[in-house]
């Protein structure tokens, strides 16, 4: 477990006020949201704000993690009033109404923001076996959800790993000025993770909406990341269904077969394998879950109009 000094704590904020994220007025922080809005390459933002006296209710429509550094706040969400130290983390989609107040001069707060954006199909992968989060962030990032208030609540200790992890991806953010790359990312993942190893003992408070189309989302990824072994009982087991009513949910809200997507799935992973690794075919054959390589062959050519000894000529034939 990391602690930092009060000297690195000063260093570290040191830095940050070289490169603006560090804000004392309400007015600031306003500015700051519109050229993150007005910018398309800018899909994260992050600050500090510190001694603001002022309720702070500036909109942003955005998604959210707020984290008290020191200090406690006055917490309105969808104005309902709580009053948390530091540690307190927050995640928040952008119909949540998040107003705060700080109680002491040395209160800090850290805000991030994301917009759709930033949530990639290979970063949300990563996150398949955070199920809260992951449900909670595709859910805040599909367009066709209805619209509700989504948020959830945590009270972490200062030397959780948490707080250490919140001031990596924060330096991170602002050392690339707001822009993405992978280890900004990584940073978040690392942050994700451990929000979600301690949700048993540190989340306070969440609301309970979540739509099937999300759940639906959450179990095709799981399949995708998993066809060795995704069978329809195991993948029932992991989401705690009967296997009769997940296959129902899934015809139901995809209009294919729970058999259909983990034959898609097994087959684009045997691609892949065929194309980025030098693997026998019989290997391939189980690793994507297959036990009978004539069954194989048979579902390969339908899908692909070729054998798959033939489609790894082809590809790096034409990739040479």
């Amino acid at each position: 477990m990391y602690q930092f000094t009060e000297n690195q704590f000063s260093h570290f904020f040191n830095y940050l006020e070289t490169l603006d994220c560090y804000t004392k007025s309400e007015e600031g922080m306003i500015e700051e949201i519109a050229a993150f809005q007005q910018n398309p390459n800018r899909h994260i933002a992050a600050l500090v704000c510190q001694n603001i006296s002022e309720v702070l209710t500036y909109p942003a429509p955005y998604i959210r993690i707020l984290y008290v550094l020191s200090g406690s706040i006055n917490i309105y969400l969808d104005g309902k009033k709580m009053t948390y130290e530091k540690g307190c983390l927050i995640l928040a989609n952008k119909w949540t109404e998040v107003d705060y107040k700080e109680n002491t001069k040395d209160t800090m707060v850290v805000s991030f923001y994301f917009k759709p954006e930033y949530f990639s199909d290979s970063l949300l992968n990563q996150m398949i076996e955070e199920p809260m989060l992951y449900r909670f962030f595709v859910e805040s990032i599909t367009e066709d959800t209805e619209i509700f208030s989504h948020y959830c609540v945590y009270q972490f200790n200062e030397w959780d790993d948490v707080h250490f992890y919140v001031l990596l991806l924060l330096k991170q953010v602002v050392k690339m000025r707001y822009f993405n790359n992978k280890v900004t990312k990584s940073a978040f993942i690392l942050l994700i993770v451990e929000i979600s190893q301690m949700s048993e003992k540190c989340l306070l408070l969440q609301d309970s909406n979540i739509s099937a189309g999300v759940l639906i989302k959450e179990i095709l990824g799981y399949i995708s990341n998993n066809v060795r072994i995704a069978t329809l009982t195991n993948v029932a087991h992991q989401f705690h269904f009967h296997p009769n009513y997940l296959s129902a949910m899934i015809k139901k809200q995809t209009g294919r077969s729970y058999s259909d997507w983990l034959t898609y799935y097994r087959l684009e992973q045997a691609k892949r394998y065929l194309e980025q690794t030098n693997l026998s075919i019989q290997t391939i054959i189980k690793e994507v879950g297959y036990s009978d390589k004539t069954f194989f062959f048979k579902r390969f050519k339908t899908y692909c109009k070729m054998t798959p000894g033939n489609y790894r000529k082809n590809f790096n034939y034409k990739y040479k």
